[in-house]
């Protein structure tokens, strides 16, 4: 299954934890797709530095060009490359972005996938346009609900943390 994974800019520790849950459940059975644009990037990258075996159930997109990206993203992209990883730009190199080009960008992976898991803390509306994308595509999406800073949450079972929306 082709599954892209988006979510929410600001993340707490608990938020994290939940990523990298989903990650070792799904990411050895499926591909990863991701648009490193957002902060779940990190997350979703140290997932796969941790298990360089999965690198090759990635596939990452940027807006610039590998060498245009900070050193941090451009040293671990390129790694998981030499491991089996795909990447692919889009040839965007301003530094603003609105969100009628994003979601292009974003149109143009979605339509490609068999499921769109937005990973969801709250924060901005904003972050659930991945969802709104999914849903003019036919794609079928989940919201994964993130506990934010309720600790709490993160006992709750896959049923009440993740809501299909299609």
């Amino acid at each position: 299954m082709q599954i892209y994974v988006a979510g929410s800019h600001r993340l707490s520790e608990w938020d994290k934890k939940e990523i990298y849950q989903y990650l070792e459940k799904y990411a050895a059975v499926n591909h990863i797709h991701l648009l490193a644009f957002k902060s779940i990037e990190n997350e979703v990258l140290r997932f796969f530095l941790e298990n360089e075996a999965l690198a090759p159930r990635l596939s990452v997109y940027t807006l610039p060009s590998l060498e245009c990206l900070p050193e941090p993203f451009c040293g671990a992209i390129t790694y998981l490359q030499e491991l089996g990883a795909s990447h692919q730009h889009f040839y965007y190199y301003d530094t603003q972005i609105a969100k009628t080009k994003l979601e292009l960008f974003q149109e143009a992976i979605i339509e490609k996938m068999d499921l769109v898991c937005c990973f969801y803390n709250g924060d901005k509306p904003a972050d659930m346009i991945p969802v709104d994308v999914a849903k003019q595509l036919g794609v079928q999406s989940a919201i994964y609900d993130l506990p934010k800073q309720k600790k709490h949450l993160i006992y709750r079972s896959n049923g009440d943390k993740i809501r299909l929306v299609n």
